[in-house]
Parts: C-alpha cells; sequence; structure tokens
C-alpha cells in the first residue's frame, strides 16, 4: 500500500496565508477593542468619581468657610465681653448676640462620599499620581484634623463650663422680658477685682482656642484649594 504524500501542486499557500494573517487581525483587532472598551469604562468611572470627589471638596470648603467665619465672631465676643466685665461702654442691642456667640461651639461633617468611591474602585483608577496622593493626604490626614478640631466631646464640654461660670458670675445683671427671654444686661457689671480676673482668664482661653482653630481652617483651605484646582485641571483634560 503507497502512502499518499502531500500533494503541493494543490495546496495554496496564498489561501492559508490569507486564512491565517485574517485569523491574527481578528484575534488583535477583539484584543484592541477589549482594551480600547475597558479603557472607555476607565475613564468614564474615573471621570464620575472626580466629579464626586469636586462636590464633596466643594461642600467641605463650604463647612471650613462656615466654621472659620463663625470662628472669628465668636474670637471678637471674647473682646466685646471683656470690655463689659471691664465696665467699658458697649451696645445693648448686641450684648446679648456676642454673649451667645462667645460660648458658642462648631461641628464638622465632611462629606466622604467620593473618596469612599475612589477606594471601592482602586486609587489606582486615578491616572494623575500626584492628584491621588494628595486626595488621599486630605482624606486620610487634614479630615481627620477637620473632624478633630470641632468633634471633641471634652471641647464641648469646656465651653458649656465656661458658660456656667459665667452665668453665675453675670445673672444677677441679666434683663429678662415677659416671655423669660435674654435682652440685656444692666451696666456696669460689678464684680469683685477676684471675680473679673477669673472670668478674663476665662475669656483669654476661649480666644486663644478660637484663634488656633482660625489659623489650622485657612491653612487647611488652602490645602484643599490646591486639590480642588488639580480635579478641575483633571477633569477639563478627561472631558476634553
Amino acid at each position: 500500500m503507497k502512502l499518499k504524500l502531500f500533494n503541493y501542486k494543490t495546496f495554496s499557500w496564498k489561501k492559508y496565508i490569507f486564512e491565517t494573517l485574517s485569523i491574527f487581525i481578528a484575534v488583535v483587532s477583539a484584543f484592541a477593542l477589549s482594551n480600547w472598551s475597558q479603557n472607555l469604562r476607565d475613564d468614564n468611572a474615573e471621570i464620575e468619581i472626580l466629579k464626586e470627589v469636586k462636590n464633596a471638596i466643594q461642600n467641605d470648603l463650604y463647612a471650613i468657610k462656615f466654621n472659620k467665619d463663625n470662628n472669628t465672631i465668636s474670637k471678637e465676643s471674647c473682646n466685646y465681653m471683656r470690655e463689659l466685665i471691664n465696665d467699658k461702654e458697649v451696645k445693648n442691642d448686641s450684648l446679648v448676640y456676642f454673649y451667645i456667640m462667645t460660648f458658642r461651639d462648631y461641628s464638622f461633617t465632611g462629606n466622604t462620599t467620593g473618596y469612599k468611591g475612589l477606594e471601592s474602585k482602586g486609587l489606582d483608577i486615578l491616572d494623575d499620581n500626584l492628584l491621588r496622593t494628595r486626595i488621599s493626604y486630605y482624606y486620610n490626614y487634614y479630615f481627620k484634623i477637620l473632624e478633630k478640631i470641632e468633634g471633641e466631646s471634652d471641647q464641648h464640654l469646656a465651653f458649656k463650663n465656661y458658660f456656667f461660670k459665667f452665668n453665675d458670675k453675670l445673672f444677677p445683671f441679666m434683663v429678662f422680658d415677659d416671655n423669660g427671654q435674654l435682652v440685656n444686661f444692666e451696666q456696669p457689671i460689678l464684680l469683685s477685682e477676684s471675680e473679673k480676673k477669673e472670668l478674663l482668664s476665662y475669656l483669654w482661653m476661649l480666644e486663644n482656642d478660637r484663634a488656633d482653630k482660625i489659623m489650622l481652617y485657612e491653612q487647611l483651605e488652602d490645602q484643599l484649594k490646591i486639590v480642588e484646582e488639580q480635579v478641575n485641571e483633571v477633569l477639563e483634560e478627561k472631558l476634553d
């Protein structure tokens, strides 16, 4: 029995090469299309997360400004109360307002939605290494500072204690309306030198505490604005 040898005459090299090349092109094209689709999904996910981060930053900047401005008013209120205790003439129509603001405390509730979304997708989804570092540093360092400076229960208790210490000394000079609302103080405030020094020492501590908070808020605000600016730049590039 004779074996049938391969018939080179009937075999089409051109057809073989064409079919092989077609398969190769199809595989490469499918791989490229898959990569393109994945990159597109990643880009879209990055854009959506950056939008959320941007909104969260804007909310935090608003909260920071609100607390910074109100701490500034509370700091100024300390000086107003100091003048009252030192028997200096003060405006009666603003006195109750400044009395309340002297002891008011504030809270900070930041927006972590954007960062949580970023963590769930993976920080590597951000192409910009510097932006990734800044966002992570803000939420893992600065953000915790913001929560801490206005979120400690001991500090809230301290403000209340200061208020009660003042109230114990000043209530004999308080004027209330028919509804029991504080409307004014009788002046002069007659206190002993020891009582004056005690209240002045509390005001001094409160004023310094406010000054430290204001300085820290300003620093955090500057850092967060840098992150916001870079997020906007990256978004503009991605959306072009």
